[in-house]
């Protein structure tokens, strides 16, 4: 026999239990992450357009070396070796500063879907609050110090 609880039965308010997407935990440091959202939001704009312009620049300056490359080799003229070392050096740099770039961009965009969808300052590993602190130094961060160093271990 099913037991009525407030007009459901129990199998019903299971079935809506399940039904429900899981909400993060409710603790005394959420409401401190959330007061300061739209400061969070704009910290992450900024370092946005800042990664952005970065990631540019560099474009920029890759396709530049390509177009003297091409250039070059139109040339009857020989670079010496060294020349070409610091060339060849000096776009593999550029090639690692972009890719770097590109990680900590696609973090940022993260953090900020996350601000969107009411997560930002929760913790991927446990649901746990991130601590202010660590998010006023590492807007990003999407793991609590705890996980953080665990993972690192």
């Amino acid at each position: 026999m099913k037991t009525a609880v407030r007009g459901k039965t129990r199998k019903a308010q299971a079935k809506a239990k399940l039904a429900k997407p899981a909400r993060p935990r409710q603790t005394a440091q959420r409401p401190a992450v959330m007061k300061d959202l739209e400061k969070f939001r704009a910290r992450l704009l900024t370092e946005r357009e800042r990664l952005e312009a970065e990631l540019q620049e560099i474009e920029n300056r890759t396709a530049r070396v390509s177009e003297s490359e091409r250039a070059n080799e139109l040339s009857a003229y020989e670079d010496h070796p060294a020349d070409l070392a610091s060339e060849t050096f000096e776009r593999e740099k550029d090639l690692a500063i972009g890719e770097s770039v590109e990680s900590l961009l696609n973090q940022v965009l993260i953090a900020l879907e996350k601000v969107d969808r009411g997560t930002y300052g929760i913790c991927d590993a446990c649901n746990r609050p991130i601590k202010k602190a660590r998010l006023e130094a590492l807007p990003f961060a999407t793991l609590c110090l705890e996980c953080q160093d665990r993972i690192e271990r």
